[in-house]
Parts: structure tokens; C-alpha cells; sequence
């Protein structure tokens, strides 16, 4: 297989990071550190009410547990083995050198001015650093729509953005690609574990195509005439969102969420996309097999009674993979019957 960057030589690579590690680390991780392969995250997928749980290597097993609410099986501790939002052998070695060209610069330049900084009371950062900003963000479309299925860009563009890629080292202002593309910045205030509230993955959503990296959100338009202002959970819910799609090459326009924004941002998203979803699903199951045991239809309170039981008091419906759910489904009707 030939690398996806270059075309030419063959992709040795492994574990290549295809959301940028050192951005997404803190949230993925149990405690907001920095520290490689030591947290557990959730794949929110649309596609489905049930949350896969994954957790890296250097998990405490005390705090796995506290999480699960259980000890570990087999497959997942097996699959703790593998790298979150990395892939094998898909790029090669020297491509992998470009990569790191793009996002060195970014983190040592860009990102302190956001996450070493109050922006409590700041509504915008604009950066002059146009080159670095927009490839290190075209760098992260650009990987995901390779890495991940459902995330489409249209062919043009992916061909514009890898040869931008691949001819970074001789980019100029006038050379970078003009494709519209906005990002928000989640303000953490606080200790860093308030990261892990944070969440990361991609929409399959068109224009924008849309990439949540831990404090930062992207939207992009594969062109101007596709612009449009996408109602995502109140992410983009101000008068002034035009001024934030950066089409021109002379600076880039930040839009900033404080904490309180940020955190409702989050809720709301979590709330739409998974919440509503599952209670739905884990209803349906409830009903099944109350009919299958009772030739029955339960009643409303009952079914609330039985959502109650699942959360376990913690008014927490995503913490449950479909085993589990069905499971605890057979468990709360069994009670009943004692």
C-alpha cells in the first residue's frame, strides 16, 4: 500500500496520530495530564445509542473500575492496546516528518497563547500566523477524511489540501489554500482534569465538515458558495459568525467560548446526540421484554422506573455498551419477579 501523502512510497508508518496527539491528549486522558497512553474515552458514534468504551494502557485500574463499575474483560484490555484517532500503515516515514513540520510550529507558537492565557473576557483571538494556523488545521481535515470513512471531502479539495500538505516547506501566503474554515476555542478554566469534560471526533456533516479536538472546533467548507451557517447545538448561535469563516490569507479570526459557554456547548451536544437517542433505544428494549415475560405492555411509570435503575443514580445514561444494557434490562425485570 502506498502512502496516502506522497503516493510513492510505501506506508511503514505505524501509529500515526491522525488528530493531533498533543492537542487531544488532556481531554482523552483520566486526569486532564499530558502524559502519554493513560486515560479512556468514549466513541460517541451517531450511529448508535450505545457508547464503546476504550481506555489506553496506563489506566489506573482503580479508577477503570470506579468508571466501568466493573473489572475489565478480555477484549477490551486487548484493545486498550491500540492508539486512539491513530492509524497503521497508512502514510510513510518522511511524510510523517512533514506532519510533524506542520504541527511543531502550531504547538509551540499557537497554542500557548490560548491555553497559557485568561480568555475568561475575550470574545476573539486573531492570529497573523496565517500559514501555521490554517495548514495545521487543513493537516487535521485533511488526515480525518482519509482515517475515517464517514468523514467526506470532496475529491478536488483532497487533492488541493495533500499537495499543500506535501509542499508545505515552500509555502507562502500566496500559495495556501483558500477554503473557507472556522474554529472556536472551548476556554478550560481551571484544573486541567475540567479538559476530560471535553470531547473528541468528527460529524458527517458537509459543509461544514465538522471535527471536535478537545478545545478547539472545526468547521469546514470545501468553498465559499457552500457557507452556511449550521445550527450545531448553539455552537455557532451569534450575529457575527461571518467574521469568524476565514477565507482570506491575511490573519485568522478565533471565535472564543468562555468556560460557562463552553460547558453548555457540550451539554447541549451530549444531550442532542446521544441522551435523547438512547433513552429511546433502551426503552424499546425495556418494552420487549416486559412483553416477552408479561404479554404486556409496561406503563409509563414503570419505564421510568426501569431508565432510573439503569442510570444507577448517577444520571447517566452513556456510560453503557448494548451487553450491558440488555443485561441490566433482564436484571430489573428479574427483580420484579423475586
Amino acid at each position: 500500500m502506498l502512502c496516502a501523502l506522497c503516493q510513492i512510497n510505501e506506508a511503514n508508518k505505524k501509529n500515526t496520530h491522525y488528530l493531533t496527539d498533543s492537542i487531544i491528549r488532556s481531554c482523552l486522558n483520566e486526569d486532564g495530564s499530558n502524559v502519554r497512553e493513560k486515560g479512556f474515552y468514549f466513541n460517541m458514534s451517531s450511529k448508535t445509542p450505545y457508547v464503546n468504551f476504550n481506555f489506553q494502557r496506563g489506566t489506573s485500574i482503580h479508577h477503570l473500575e470506579q468508571t466501568l463499575g466493573r473489572v475489565p474483560t478480555d477484549e477490551e484490555i486487548e484493545k486498550a492496546k491500540q492508539i486512539p484517532f491513530s492509524v497503521d500503515y497508512v502514510f510513510c516515514s518522511e511524510c510523517e516528518e512533514i506532519f510533524t513540520s506542520i504541527e511543531n510550529p502550531f504547538i509551540e507558537r499557537i497554542l500557548p497563547l490560548f491555553r497559557e492565557n485568561d480568555h475568561e473576557e475575550t470574545e476573539d483571538i486573531t492570529s497573523d500566523e496565517v500559514i501555521i494556523v490554517k495548514m495545521f488545521y487543513y493537516l487535521q481535515v485533511w488526515r480525518t477524511a482519509i482515517c475515517e470513512e464517514t468523514f467526506t471531502i470532496d475529491s478536488s479539495v483532497m487533492e488541493d489540501l495533500r499537495l499543500a500538505i506535501l509542499n508545505y516547506a515552500q509555502m507562502t501566503a500566496d500559495d495556501l489554500p483558500k477554503f473557507p474554515i472556522h474554529i472556536t476555542y472551548l476556554n478550560v478554566t481551571g484544573e486541567e482534569i475540567n479538559y476530560t469534560s471535553n470531547l473528541v471526533g468528527s460529524t458527517n456533516d458537509r459543509n461544514p465538515n465538522m471535527i471536535v479536538m478537545n478545545d478547539f472546533v472545526i468547521q469546514f467548507f470545501e468553498n465559499e458558495q457552500l457557507i452556511k451557517k449550521l445550527d450545531f447545538h448553539g455552537l455557532n448561535d451569534y450575529d457575527d459568525y461571518l467574521q469568524f469563516i476565514n477565507i482570506s490569507n491575511s490573519n485568522f479570526k478565533f471565535k472564543v467560548f468562555d468556560n460557562t459557554k463552553r460547558l453548555e456547548f457540550l451539554s447541549r451536544l451530549q444531550e442532542k446526540e446521544k441522551v435523547q437517542k438512547a433513552v429511546f433505544a433502551f426503552s424499546q428494549i425495556f418494552i420487549q421484554e416486559w412483553i416477552s415475560t408479561f404479554r404486556g405492555l409496561p406503563n409509563q411509570y414503570i419505564i421510568q422506573s426501569y431508565l432510573r435503575y439503569l442510570s444507577d443514580g448517577r444520571d447517566n445514561l452513556l456510560q453503557y455498551s448494548e451487553v450491558t444494557v440488555k443485561a441490566k434490562t433482564k436484571e430489573f425485570i428479574g427483580n420484579l419477579l423475586k
